[in-house]
């Protein structure tokens, strides 16, 4: 099929299987990333009002405190979507306080959603903010737009009755005053990637499409004093993990060491000044938020009460169209106020490190931690690219193509059948050159509390986590939440997953976590969730250990402090 010759490539180059693709929009309105592209190929700039106008996208406009709803419907379509917004969080059950509480969620054919929200976020700041369709394909054909919060009477917005006084809402700093205080050195640098040292760095799956499971112009974002080791050829680094509280005031000091190209971090689920800490040059906001080569910017969260324990995704918008494929991107998790986190082998405090796992020992001094239980803690993040697999493409697609992991890991079947493995024992100790495969192996204690946090870290379609014999609240805090053991998310979005290890009855046993779409399952998107019973020693028990108990940290940047391997 010959693609017309004035339809622009899609502005994402390595989305697999989709080069020419369009119909995103937001109320038949598109503001196209590869025409932003054709006109100034600055990828720094391309949200930019400054260089490029504002979007002919809706422009939507408030006060700062204003009470403002996003009415999501999904309407004409086929496929699914998720919508994020910057700096904004809402409740998808909007009449219960005990939701979840959010920035990015899914929306499919017919699906609507009222969420509630506040211009200006929880840090009540002006400033334009960007929303946006976290699915990549939709967000290159021009599926975005702006917030644009105000703090000075426009005569062409009539102020909303109840808010008159919007300038007396209006914060000037973003941390309240004794915010405990935690400090990153954070480095983005140019890394060879290989998601499984065992296979073939692609595999041909069907119509000469193939599997990636390497990539050698990787990027990653690491911890000042682990870069070098992360930089190693054979190093097997995982996505930078950083982990903070309830009230931290969070500053990462990003220094950008790639070849070429800007870098930044843009956070989710988290408050920020859109001015100075989006890390996306969007709209008219002043000065340039990303980083060039060589040079370094410190941003600064803070993790709102509001947004509970949370998680909040990084992305880098220095090049968005290529660096977060690449895998520029991690997480920051907000665990119980007061806690202290330390490596589940070694009992080593890593609150200042970069670890995908960890122990969270909680503060029960502060009286909202109460009824908080130690729990082990695992951040999951998920990658794919396949714009083809599950759509109208004839011949039908059975079989996943471009790059897709977990963590810079993958454990394709095909792999594992060449290896010996027979269907009927796929997830088996079949493969002899390793008994657990190359994805992570999360590990508890039967009857611990179990934490799984679930990125959708660069996603061309949605996808489903499920965990084998365990089930969770789909929201965590809600009292008579419906009770699941799976549950859909996409691109940019975060979901949680608290379990008791072992389920109900605290069995002990090797589970299966796993991509619940078979053809990502067969891919590779599956691992081991290894129920120890009691008295293994592999990992240190929760037990009733208290922050006092764990073995006191040394300097931020000890190889000692990070659990990345």
């Amino acid at each position: 099929f010959q693609m017309p010759m004035d339809m622009l490539e899609v502005a994402f180059p390595l989305l697999n299987g989709g080069t020419h693709t369009t119909g995103g929009a937001f109320n038949f309105r598109s503001a196209s990333l590869s025409a932003r592209l054709a006109n100034n190929k600055d990828g720094s700039k391309i949200f930019s009002s400054k260089a490029h106008g504002d979007p002919s996208t809706p422009m939507l406009r408030a006060y700062v405190g204003d009470n403002i709803v996003f009415r999501l419907l999904a309407g004409m379509q086929n496929e699914t979507h998720t919508f994020a917004v910057s700096g904004h969080g809402y409740r998808p059950e909007r009449y219960d306080r005990d939701s979840r509480v959010t920035n990015t969620i899914h929306v499919g054919i017919a699906e609507r959603y009222d969420l509630p929200s506040k211009a200006g976020g929880f840090q009540q700041m002006a400033g334009d903010y960007i929303y946006y369709n976290g699915r990549s394909s939709k967000l290159s054909e021009g599926s975005w737009g702006i917030i644009r919060v105000l703090d000075e009477l426009n005569k062409d917005l009539k102020v909303l009755p109840g808010n008159e006084d919007f300038k007396k809402k209006i914060k000037k700093t973003l941390c309240p005053k004794g915010a405990p205080a935690k400090n990153f050195s954070v480095v983005a640098i140019d890394k060879e990637l290989k998601f499984n040292p065992n296979t073939e760095d692609e595999i041909e799956v069907d119509f000469e499409r193939k599997l990636l499971l390497a990539n050698a112009t990787g990027k990653i974002f690491a911890l000042e004093g682990e870069a070098t080791k992360a930089a190693d050829d054979g190093a097997m680094p995982h996505p930078l993990t950083l982990r903070a509280n309830i009230g931290d005031c969070i500053k990462i000091k990003l220094t950008n060491r790639l070849k070429a190209g800007n870098a930044s971090i843009h956070a989710q689920n988290i408050a920020f000044d859109p001015k100075d800490s989006q890390g996306i040059n969007v709209g008219n906001n002043p000065g340039d938020q990303t980083v060039a080569p060589g040079k370094s910017k410190t941003y600064t969260f803070y993790a709102h009460p509001g947004y509970k324990v949370n998680g909040a995704l990084l992305w880098d918008f220095g090049n968005l169209t290529e660096n977060v494929r690449s895998g520029l991107y991690g997480g920051i998790i907000i665990g119980p106020k007061g806690s202290i986190y330390r490596d589940p082998e070694t009992g080593k405090d890593i609150s200042m490190g970069n670890s995908w796992k960890a122990d969270v020992i909680i503060d029960k001094s502060y009286p909202e931690n109460a009824n908080i239980d130690n729990y082990r803690d695992f951040a999951l993040y998920f990658q794919d690219e396949d714009n083809i697999i599950g759509t109208s493409f004839m011949p039908y697609l059975q079989n996943v193509a471009g790059l897709t992991g977990v963590n810079y890991r993958l454990e394709p079947w095909i792999y594992r059948e060449d290896e010996g493995c027979e269907l009927g024992n796929m997830f088996t100790a079949c493969v002899a050159a390793d008994s657990d495969p190359a994805t992570p192996t999360l590990k508890a204690h039967a009857g611990d509390k179990v934490m799984i946090n679930i990125f959708g870290a660069h996603n061309e379609q949605n996808q489903v986590f499920n965990l084998d014999g365990h089930q969770w609240r789909r929201h965590m805090d809600q009292q008579g939440s419906d009770m699941i053991d799976a549950e859909q998310f996409g691109g940019a979005e975060y979901i949680q997953a608290k379990i008791n290890a072992g389920g109900t009855y605290n069995n002990p046993g090797t589970y299966l976590w796993l991509n619940a779409r078979t053809p990502y399952q067969q891919a590779g998107q599956w691992g081991y969730f290894k129920v120890l019973p009691a008295g293994d020693r592999s990992i240190l028990p929760l037990g009733k250990v208290t922050p006092k108990g764990v073995k006191t940290a040394s300097q931020p940047f000890e190889e000692e402090k990070s659990a990345s391997k």
